[in-house]
């Protein structure tokens, strides 16, 4: 099932936006501090990178919900491209997962390994989505192929 141009743009940047806003957050929290009057600091942007991130997560959350409801169903029902999109559902559910354990959980070392999850699973969601859209067109341009042939 093809989703609407204007909801895949909106969608998209969305997604890049928790992309972006993410790496630059691990970026600034693992490799640039600051030396502040009290010492070693964090980077000051870090945490406009961590709160930007945090608003496109919960608006990603909305959008799985919506792509749940409606693209989910569909695509189950024609059995097609099940892989990448139980891929992409486990992916985000992951995220989600480990988001909320990185918002509570105290324990330093959890946070530590929970952290390393979500980052590699934040940097592969992309490509599995490239995989589930491109498996996607070219299941439709088979379809209309075979569709034309003359019997």
């Amino acid at each position: 099932m093809k989703i609407p141009l204007n909801t895949r743009l909106i969608l998209f940047v969305t997604l890049a936006t928790s992309w972006f806003t993410g790496f630059g957050f691990f970026l600034l929290d693992t490799f640039f501090q600051i030396e502040g009057e009290f010492g070693v600091e964090k980077h000051p942007f870090q945490n406009t990178a961590l709160t930007l991130h945090g608003a496109a997560a919960f608006l990603m959350m909305i959008w799985f919900g919506g792509l749940v409801a409606t693209h989910v169903p569909m695509g189950w029902r024609t059995k097609r491209l099940r892989f990448w999109g139980l891929s992409l559902i486990t992916g985000l559910c992951l995220q989600i997962f480990t988001a909320y354990c990185l918002y509570y959980l105290a324990n330093e070392l959890a946070r530590d390994v929970v952290k390393w999850v979500h980052l590699g699973i934040g940097l592969i969601l992309p490509a599995i989505l490239t995989g589930h859209i491109l498996a996607g067109i070219s299941h439709h341009k088979n379809h209309k192929n075979h569709s034309k042939k003359p019997k």
